[in-house]
């Protein structure tokens, strides 16, 4: 009878040690609907006026930036400018070239808008893919490996060596869309150099002072 009662308590004891593992988020067919039409809607997206931040953080050395981006169908002006008069780049692109100047008056020239980047700072930032990866979907030039939410959103994405991670969405208007749920907070890595940006606005303020455009990184 004791050899009895000492399994069962045993038993007890053994089932009061086991957890109910949580439930994952459940990825169905619908949400795979729903990542595709968020791929097919966000690519019609070719206008913006971006204001945020960048943390840049190549190799043992971080960058903290103001990011300007005005993207329309044909042009693009991508600026990076430090705080207090630091330093600025400005990156624009059209059709058929890239033009890079800096505060210092150089002036870098060619076809590629990374390469022209990678010559004048040693930075090799992907502008072609960050059009579409800023937006929370892939570009349509390379293989890429998504990993979506529920909702059909992309928590992150892999494409090009990089690994985008998104951090946070937010609902906003942009090329004249509303209600459109779009990246707020995104990290992206390839090797040592990686950047963390924050969207502080994608249909910009006019008149916005130096203070909004660098605040303190905390995020």
């Amino acid at each position: 009878m004791s050899r009895y009662l000492l399994l069962t308590a045993l038993i007890l004891a053994l089932n009061g040690c086991v957890t109910t593992p949580e439930l994952s988020e459940q990825i169905t067919d619908e949400s795979h609907d729903r990542w595709a039409q968020r791929q097919q809607k966000l690519s019609s997206v070719h206008n913006w006026e971006i204001r945020g931040r960048v943390a840049l953080f190549a190799g043992d050395d971080v960058y903290n930036l103001g990011l300007s981006w005005i993207l329309e169908e044909n042009h693009s002006t991508l600026k990076l400018e430090a705080a207090l008069g630091q330093g600025m780049i400005q990156l624009e692109k059209n059709k058929t070239a890239v033009t890079l100047t800096t505060t210092k008056g150089e002036t870098y020239f060619g076809e590629n808008a990374e390469q022209v980047l990678l010559q004048s700072t040693g930075w090799s930032i992907p502008v072609e893919g960050l059009e579409s990866w800023i937006k929370g979907i892939n570009h349509n030039n390379s293989e890429y490996f998504p990993d979506i939410d529920s909702a059909g959103r992309a928590r992150s994405l892999r494409q090009d060596d990089w690994k985008i991670n998104y951090l946070k969405y937010e609902k906003t208007t942009a090329d004249g869309q509303n209600n459109l749920e779009l990246p707020q907070k995104i990290y992206m890595k390839r090797q040592n150099l990686a950047l963390k940006i924050v969207i502080d606005q994608w249909q910009a303020q006019q008149n916005t002072s130096a203070s909004e455009i660098f605040p303190t990184f905390k995020d």
